[in-house]
């Protein structure tokens, strides 16, 4: 997606750019909302990130570098608010300077620490995580909608996310379908998921071995907990 999106001129790069930002929107605006900055401000701040990032062509950069899109990204929405906050500490001084970071208060220094236990970084991983997860359910739902199974999908998918309210044997009942072949369309339904949230992965990483995948797999796993 990302080679696609940095070829000008080529059928579909617009698109492929509309889809990455998209992708990465609700992290960004987790992160920024972990900071401690007022929703509007936030929604703000994400807007001017990804038109910086597209007025630099930042994206190509990525590509080119070779490196984890997420900590890609993570890298340059860090270094976009601190000049973000150099460039308004100045303004407000009038003095037309940048100011230093050893200039600040503490007061000051503290305003971009987290608002809880969580970190931005975390919050970021969480939401990333949440956003592989709902891409995966969105397609497994259309693969089941194609079907003419989505009322069985729709019954089912609450048990991969972990909010059933249902029971097997309720569900049973309603379909027509055994205990025991429910639970296997439920096995089946998660591993699939997890296939579709391992390929999702596999494209952000450079070097998408199994083993790197586990590891980057492990890493936002363990951010929701």
């Amino acid at each position: 997606m990302v080679r696609l999106a940095v070829a000008d001129g080529q059928p579909g790069a617009d698109r492929a750019l509309n889809d990455l930002c998209r992708q990465y929107e609700k992290p960004i605006m987790a992160f920024l909302l972990r900071k401690g900055l007022p929703p509007d401000q936030a929604e703000d701040l994400k807007q001017a990130f990804f038109e910086q990032l597209l007025a630099k062509n930042a994206f190509a950069d990525a590509e080119g570098f070779k490196v984890k899109l997420r900590a890609y990204l993570i890298t340059k929405l860090q270094s976009f608010l601190i000049d973000r906050h150099r460039h308004d500490t100045a303004a407000k001084r009038g003095a037309g300077k940048v100011a230093r970071m050893a200039d600040l208060s503490e007061t000051q220094a503290l305003r971009a620490e987290p608002v809880d236990d969580h970190t931005p970084i975390i919050a970021f991983q969480r939401q990333w995580m949440k956003t592989l997860a709902a891409n995966a359910m969105k397609e497994l739902q259309r693969d089941y909608a194609e079907r003419g199974l989505e009322q069985l999908f729709k019954a089912l998918a609450p048990f991969i996310t972990g909010s059933s309210e249902q029971t097997l044997a309720k569900l049973s009942l309603t379909f027509g379908r055994p205990e025991g072949t429910l639970k296997s369309d439920i096995s089946r339904l998660r591993g699939k998921c997890q296939n579709l949230i391992r390929e999702q992965i596999a494209a952000t990483l450079d070097d998408p071995t199994p083993a790197n995948i586990d590891d980057e797999l492990r890493e936002l796993m363990a951010a929701r907990t």
